[in-house]
């Protein structure tokens, strides 16, 4: 049962993060124009991977918390897109 709870959580994040690729391609434009904010954005995509790592290592969700940070980070740089487009 605990396999199959991980291979859908990864299931989902690989949905996740081709959403959220989709979306940073359509904000690209804006974020080139802000280098400032693009940077922010790019230190937060890494933050991402760098907490998937973590899970990948500890085997587990780390008590939902790691999942929760993800997506926190998500929805920081969904924020940080709109604000560079926002921005002009």
């Amino acid at each position: 049962m605990h396999s199959k709870h991980i291979a859908t959580i990864a299931a989902a994040a690989c949905v996740l993060s081709f959403v959220c690729g989709c979306a940073v391609a359509h904000e690209g434009y804006f974020l080139s124009r802000h280098p400032i904010i693009a940077a922010a954005d790019f230190d937060s995509q890494q933050a991402i991977e760098q907490m998937r790592a973590a899970q990948r290592a500890n085997s587990d969700d780390m008590g939902g918390h790691a999942g929760r940070a993800i997506q926190l980070l998500q929805d920081a740089r969904q924020e940080m897109q709109a604000a560079a487009g926002a921005a002009h």
